[in-house]
């Protein structure tokens, strides 16, 4: 399994630590009331667990499993490791730009904060893009 395929298996499993243990803190402060942050973090527990854990795991996966290009010697048989790594850092930049930013901003509503929402939203959809013109041209009927 290449580096950077497990780069992505692992850090999408850190996530589905991250996203359980946010759930945990935030059901606790229903009782304890722990603080302000965690009523408001539910959505971006939601993008930990479904964006962090199952998008990246899934992106992982079919980097390492599509078929490869079938050129022989070819030194890159998945593609550009350029745009693996560019979707990776993407994914996960706007991915913790996000938890930073949401819940105050949804506590705040400060105009500064959703600029960095969209912004985080404008990195997950560029690795979104380039995800797609990385994988592809690996879909390919049956030989």
């Amino acid at each position: 399994m290449p580096s950077l395929v497990r780069l992505y298996i692992k850090t999408s499993f850190v996530y589905f630590i991250a996203g359980f243990l946010l759930l945990a803190l935030m059901a606790l402060d229903g009782w304890l009331h722990i603080g302000r942050w965690f009523g408001v973090a539910y959505i971006s527990q939601l993008h930990l667990l479904v964006v962090g854990w199952i998008t990246q795991l899934a992106i992982g996966v079919a980097y390492w499993m599509f078929p490869r290009f079938l050129k022989t010697h070819n030194p890159r048989p998945r593609g550009s490791d350029t745009l693996a790594w560019a979707v990776y850092l993407c994914l996960n930049a706007g991915l913790v730009l996000r938890l930073a930013a949401e819940p105050f901003h949804l506590m705040t509503g400060q105009s500064w904060l959703a600029a960095l929402v969209a912004l985080s939203g404008v990195l997950q959809a560029a690795a979104a893009v380039g995800f797609g013109l990385l994988i592809w041209a690996r879909i390919r009927p049956l030989e």
